[in-house]
């Protein structure tokens, strides 16, 4: 597996290493802080309730200010620099996480969930600028090849960094084990972005298009409200199709978000160790897809029957559902390691597909709007179902949802070459 990433990086331009090893950095970041936030906030005692709204207002954030970010977005000359202020300001808060154990458990409860909210709304301008970088440093044809191979190293990275911070945790005491992870996302947060910082890109790209282009500039005028994202939406059908599409899977995507982390710790017991294995697993396989996938995908036909992995990570739910000891939560991981690769790199390249090369903040900001009004409601809805039901049953009736949301690519035909 090194070997071949190796290979792959022996031969490709400089932004794109830039970006390959911004991405490895970022692993240590997202498979340690961030991904041991939500069971932080359940050992702090947090009721079902706010573990949901853990997951649902950093969402309900960005969806109020992602549309007037695209905007902004789309007036900078330099997307690396709003990208990295906006990096700077979220890494910060994650790092001040580092006081919560000396707050009453309640209020540090509270306190987690606001302040970890807040933080999204310059993380949202960050979002719609590094997508942006991210749709301009690779030429439409190795671009899903680019987005697999940064997906590979991310993976790859954060097995170890997830199955370290697992065995760290559960070795080391409380509340010492938690706040030097917190301080590790800071340290690694400033690393990233003095190497974003090393992009070479023009520093008024986006800025000279807009003047050039009438209708670019027309569009980042609409682009802050939501008349003008409805109005991008009628003016382009296939990112309508894609719209329509992407919301109904993504609602599918967040419902059962708040439902993963209750059904290990309280439900199955999983320890902290288990936890980091069980994302190991799950990252370690995601790297073998991806490398995979990197090949397949420059031919045509590959791509288009990628939309199918949309339909595959409905076995994740499923299989968590009909789970009845930790051991048994190895099988959503690897199915979540299989499927999921796909479907990342499916969203991902088909949103460049469906947006302009010129003007593509507005696109990125209002595609965020709609992905962010799904994390909003679907955990709450998905709270709502396992407390009428329990949470294994609703599992179940969420995974055939994902089904239903895969599909709708299929019967809105989206993500087509042409």
């Amino acid at each position: 597996m090194r070997i071949g990433l190796l290979r792959e990086l022996g031969h490709v331009p400089w932004n794109e290493r830039i970006l390959y090893s911004d991405v490895g950095i970022q692993a240590i970041i997202e498979a340690g802080a961030i991904s041991f936030l939500s069971v932080f906030l359940v050992r702090l005692g947090a009721s079902s309730w706010l573990v949901g709204l853990y997951q649902a207002l950093p969402a309900l954030v960005m969806t109020v200010v992602s549309l007037p970010m695209g905007a902004f977005v789309q007036r900078q000359r330099s997307l690396v620099a709003v990208s990295n202020w906006g990096r700077f300001l979220f890494r910060l808060g994650l790092g001040s996480f580092v006081f919560l154990p000396f707050l009453p458990k309640d209020l540090a409860a509270y306190v987690l969930v606001g302040v970890y909210s807040l933080l999204f709304i310059p993380g949202s301008a960050s979002n719609v600028a590094f997508i942006t970088i991210l749709g301009q440093v690779a030429p439409a044809d190795r671009r899903p090849r680019m987005l697999s191979m940064r997906l590979a190293i991310n993976g790859l990275c954060a097995a170890g960094v997830g199955l370290l911070a697992g065995q760290w945790l559960s070795g080391t005491s409380y509340p010492f084990n938690y706040q030097m992870l917190f301080l590790s996302a800071f340290l690694a947060g400033m690393a990233s972005i003095f190497v974003l910082g090393q992009l070479r890109l023009p520093q008024n790209r986006v800025e000279s298009t807009a003047r050039k282009s009438p209708g670019a500039g027309a569009t980042a005028h609409r682009s802050g409200s939501w008349r003008g994202m409805w109005s991008l939406m009628a003016e382009r059908h296939v990112f309508r199709n894609y719209c329509l599409a992407a919301l109904l899977f993504r609602l599918s995507m967040a419902m059962p978000q708040a439902l993963y982390t209750i059904y290990r710790v309280r439900v199955m017991g999983a320890s902290d160790w288990w936890i980091g294995v069980l994302l190991t697993t799950e990252r370690v396989l995601s790297v073998l897809v991806y490398l995979a996938l990197g090949r397949l995908l420059s031919r045509s036909r590959v791509r288009r029957w990628l939309w199918v992995t949309c339909i595959g990570v409905a076995l994740y739910p499923l299989t968590m559902g009909l789970a009845r000891t930790p051991e048994m939560l190895l099988i959503p991981a690897i199915c979540g390691g299989i499927f999921g690769s796909g479907m990342n790199i499916f969203i991902t390249n088909t949103l460049f597909q469906v947006s302009p090369e010129d003007g593509r903040p507005p696109f990125v900001a209002a595609d965020a709007t709609l992905a962010n009004i799904t994390s909003f409601v679907g955990p709450i809805l998905g709270t709502a179902l396992a407390s009428a039901m329990g949470i294994a049953p609703a599992l179940l009736v969420i995974a055939g949802f994902r089904v239903l949301g895969g599909l709708s690519f299929w019967r809105l035909k989206v993500g087509r070459e042409t």
